[in-house]
């Protein structure tokens, strides 16, 4: 086997394994990236959902308890426990990523 032949194999096996080490596993993060943004939103979407259910609930399950003066304390309510739930999920992404 000659030199030449020698090097076109060395470069050869090198870009093989830089791509099974570099470029294949991109791709692969890829795939998991989509899904997480795919996942995110439709996660979001149905908190936004069930704060909407909340209000409602509160709105028209109550009676006449948030009627009148008292008709802006539903807001306050859904507003204090989409704080809570977003605090508490950012306490939880916090600890995993130390």
């Amino acid at each position: 086997m000659s030199q030449r032949d020698d090097l076109k194999s060395a470069v050869s096996t090198s870009l093989q394994y830089v791509k099974q080490e570099t470029i294949d596993p991109a791709k692969r993060l890829g795939g998991l990236l989509v899904w997480g943004v795919v996942a995110s939103i439709l996660t979001a979407f149905g908190f936004v959902l069930v704060a909407l259910g909340l209000l409602r609930l509160l709105q028209d399950e109550t009676g006449t308890t948030f009627q009148g003066h008292l008709d802006w304390l539903p807001y306050l309510i859904t507003l204090v426990v989409v704080v809570v739930v977003l605090a508490l999920t950012l306490k939880r992404i916090g600890k995993r990523g130390k």
